[in-house]
């Protein structure tokens, strides 16, 4: 697949995703949350395509890096096409403040193919630490990361109307959350103490906000593997008039729910080298 054709798939998915929510149905959304998900390494546009272009995918890599881990990509299998970021030096135009050997940075994008694990054959991966309605230990490492934050944590019973709160540097939970619950309204809370705190960058309706942070929590319970049964309708609040607040919103949760992820799954990857980097798709605004 070459570059334009990469470009113009991204185009395409992001109009899709626009005219979907245009339209009051929120699939096409959820979807793109739950590409997140699978996908955090990824930058949001390349997360897009790689659920567009193969929506049952659950692991991916490159050609070799699946020879790596000891498996072959099947003949007659057509990659998954992403944008992956090039950086280089070449020498520097010349201008009067510049020496003649002075070089600047170059950065650009070439179109590269990772694969599915259903595409390729060969040695069993190990398999990835899965909950199911239970959040284990990445309750302990949500709650340790916080921490980590210097965000203080709290529990209380009198919490009536909200099951948590967040008050820029303190989060109140209520005391009684199921293990599931707790996970999720803790990584919603944190996601409003990470995106929501800076007053000259997060939006200024509440219900963008509140959308936001329930988004982050969606995806952040997809990526450990929880099943969380969240209204969908909620996520399509999360349009507020036009592609340029659609995209922020978008860019906002991937950021911040990778951010999460990364630190509450360190181990989890361990030796699996899935990604090809933090490689940034096209995005037509």
């Amino acid at each position: 697949m070459k570059r334009d054709d990469v470009q113009r798939i991204a185009r395409e998915a992001f109009q899709q995703l626009v005219e979907s929510v245009e339209a009051g149905t929120s699939e096409t959304l959820v979807n793109y949350l739950k590409a997140m998900g699978s996908f955090h390494r990824y930058s949001l546009g390349n997360a897009i395509l790689i659920r567009l272009q193969k929506p049952d995918a659950t692991h991916v890599a490159g050609f070799r890096t699946w020879q790596r881990l000891g498996r072959r990509v099947r003949k007659g299998e057509y990659g998954i096409g992403i944008m992956a970021p090039i950086v280089y030096r070449r020498k520097a135009a010349a201008d009067a403040d510049r020496d003649e050997d002075d070089q600047e940075t170059v950065r650009t994008f070439k179109t590269a193919h990772v694969f599915d694990v259903s595409q390729t054959d060969g040695k069993p991966l190990p398999e990835c630490a899965r909950v199911q309605g239970n959040p284990e230990q990445f309750l302990d490492r949500l709650k340790d990361y916080v921490a980590a934050k210097g965000i203080k944590l709290e529990h209380s019973e009198h919490l009536t109307t909200a099951e948590g709160v967040s008050t820029g540097g303190t989060i109140l939970l209520k005391q009684s959350l199921a293990p599931a619950e707790e996970f999720s309204v803790l990584c919603h809370e944190l996601a409003h103490e990470i995106c929501h705190r800076q007053t000259d960058t997060r939006p200024d309706a509440k219900k963008v906000r509140e959308t936001e942070a329930e988004a982050v929590a969606f995806v952040v319970c997809q990526g450990v593997g929880l099943d969380v049964n969240t209204a969908s309708s909620d996520y399509i609040q999360l349009y507020n008039g036009d592609r340029k607040t659609l995209m922020e919103s978008l860019e906002r949760i991937q950021r911040t729910a990778s951010e999460i992820l990364v630190a509450i799954t360190a181990d989890r990857h361990a030796g699996r080298e899935f990604e090809v980097g933090a490689a940034v798709a096209a995005q037509a605004a």
